[in-house]
């Protein structure tokens, strides 16, 4: 009789070239059109400007927040 390793290994070695599961292997890989969303988030400075003339400053909750409408990299957000 085939100790318990012995026949998981088998088990295993028969296994190994098959997919883990039944499904088609365009069900289970992800949509990475669906995953990844792009967002500009502050940056965080001590010193705050306008670096085009599309920036401008708004002070909310104490802090002083630089928004761009024409770059999204422009967004800047006062540290402490």
């Amino acid at each position: 009789m085939l100790s318990l390793v012995k026949v998981f290994t088998l088990l295993i070695r028969s296994n190994a070239n098959k997919p883990l599961f039944n499904a088609s292997p365009s069900l289970y890989k992800p949509v990475v059109g669906l995953l990844y969303q792009p967002l500009r988030t502050f940056k965080v400075r001590t010193a705050v400007k306008c670096y085009c003339k599309d920036c401008y400053m708004v002070r909310r909750k104490g802090r002083v927040y630089v928004y761009c409408k024409s770059n999204g990299k422009h967004k800047q957000r006062q540290g402490r």
